[in-house]
């Protein structure tokens, strides 16, 4: 008689065994659905638009505009064939999110706007803008009802983190302030919640 055979379904009924007494002694996993503070969504919208606007920064404005000078930024780059300005991307991402049907909305304001559109538009708004403005690393948190609607609207420091966002800045002709310096504070990334659906 060949051994052999026996032993091998021998072994796999082992194997068997064990795996289901194993599957019957492990609890069903249950997924408990949860749900995120409306800061910390807004903390986690501003992380990623902070790291896609210092990516463009550093690996494409620097490098094309800067280091080897092929490529200026202009607010008129359509026209003038430029890149276009680090506010300039995100304001069109945040259109583009708004026409795909986002539920929250960003936008940058400051109290010394190139454009004066970009000044702030709401009483929350300037006053998270003087907030952060006095308070650098502090981000503004609170609650508005715009529409008839309520959001929890933050309001995070908007700075000059590369020495080539303070000399835009500085250069642009319609600048109120020409003074700014790498770290500055220039303005402020509004980011609003719904906080009902």
């Amino acid at each position: 008689m060949n051994v052999k055979p026996i032993l091998r379904v021998g072994t796999l009924l082992a194997t068997l065994t064990v795996l289901l007494f194993a599957a019957e002694d492990t609890p069903e996993k249950t997924h408990k659905l949860t749900t995120i503070s409306p800061r910390k969504f807004a903390d986690s919208l501003h992380a990623v638009i902070a790291a896609d606007r210092e990516a463009y920064a550093r690996l494409i404005v620097e490098r094309l505009a800067f280091d080897e000078k092929r490529l200026p930024v202009s607010p008129n780059w359509r026209a003038e064939r430029c890149l276009p300005t680090h506010a300039q991307l995100l304001r069109h991402a945040a259109t583009t999110i708004q026409q795909r049907g986002a539920e929250f909305s960003y936008t940058l304001r400051s109290l010394w706007p190139i454009n004066e559109s970009h000044g702030p538009q709401t009483a929350v708004e300037k006053a998270g803008l003087e907030f952060v403005a006095k308070n650098g690393g502090t981000n503004f948190y609170t609650e508005e009802t715009l529409g008839g609607r309520s959001y929890f609207t933050a309001i995070y420091p908007d700075r000059a983190t590369l020495p080539s966002c303070a000399t835009c800045h500085n250069q642009q002709p319609t600048s109120p302030r020409r003074d700014f310096k790498p770290g500055d504070v220039m303005g402020g990334l509004v980011i609003r919640v719904p906080l009902e659906f």
